[in-house]
């Protein structure tokens, strides 16, 4: 009988210590945080910006001229490519990471209404392009996202 119990005792230590492995949350990497960021942005959500960006962590978007540091400024910014793009699409097709920074491909497709990059006036008018983001992150949030694209090119 004793050996009967400590064979069940076994096994139901068995049986619960791998119901607890796997129940583990599996670790989010740089690069899950960074499409997230994306989908952030595709989905509207300037509320979960400021859950996936450090404090003082900065966007630069290189063709527009902008660089804003924490969620506020970037909300803001979002605010206004809303309103200029409301239905834009940002899709990564490719992406690299490499343990200290995380590297996207995309394109942008959208209905613009706004200047053009020669100042003429747009209504209604469909863009798209590609681009690159390098994204920089420190304990699973971003510090520095940067996009780099030719915005004139998006008008061809």
């Amino acid at each position: 009988m004793t050996a009967r119990a400590f064979g069940t005792g076994v096994l139901l230590c068995s049986v619960v210590s791998c119901a607890v492995y796997s129940k583990k949350q599996p670790v989010e990497t740089d690069k899950a945080v960074t499409m997230a960021y994306v989908k952030a942005w595709n989905e509207h959500d300037s509320v979960a910006i400021d859950t996936l960006l450090t404090p003082g962590g900065v966007h630069e978007d290189v063709a527009r001229n902008f660089r804003g540091t924490g969620a506020k400024q970037v909300v803001e910014f979002m605010r206004k490519e809303i309103a200029a793009e409301p239905d834009f699409k940002w899709t990564v097709t490719n992406s690299l990471e490499d343990g200290e920074k995380v590297v996207l491909e995309w394109a942008w497709t959208a209905t613009y209404t706004g200047p053009d990059p020669n100042g003429k006036q747009v209504s209604g008018r469909r863009i798209s392009g590609k681009g690159v983001s390098i994204a920089e992150l420190d304990n699973r949030r971003i510090k520095r996202f940067a996009d780099y694209y030719d915005a004139a090119s998006f008008f061809r």
